[in-house]
């Protein structure tokens, strides 16, 4: 079986060979510093739930099988870069990401407005 090469302008770059890998040493994750998520344990303790009974996923990527909430539209939305930072604020105070926190106002605007238009 061939190896991949990767084409660089007219010349074919070898993949590295088994000697030179073997010379280099293995890194070690011990000796570095690892910075805490902020917002882990407020999220292991409450969760992610919203009103009307819609969960958010707490973690980045694709959800494993099972864990999808049904299918999603991505959509642009665009604010002037003002209300970005107001955004990115609130979002900090709140110790939500900023997609997360996004996606809870329009859940709970959507959740009032209906509620209002019912009675």
């Amino acid at each position: 079986m061939k190896k991949a090469s990767k084409q660089v302008g007219r010349r074919t770059e070898a993949p590295p060979s088994r000697a030179s890998l073997r010379e280099m040493p293995e890194v070690s994750l011990k000796d570095g510093t690892w910075r805490p998520n902020p917002y882990a344990a407020r999220i292991a303790k409450e969760g992610l739930a919203l009103p009307g009974g819609v969960h958010l996923s707490s973690r980045r990527g694709r959800p494993k099988k099972g864990e999808e909430v049904g299918p999603t539209t991505p959509r642009s939305v665009r604010f002037p870069a003002e209300v970005w930072e107001r955004l990115e604020e609130a979002a900090k105070r709140e110790g939500l990401p900023l997609h997360a926190a996004l996606r809870t106002a329009i859940i709970e605007w959507v959740t009032r407005s209906a509620a209002r238009s019912d009675a």
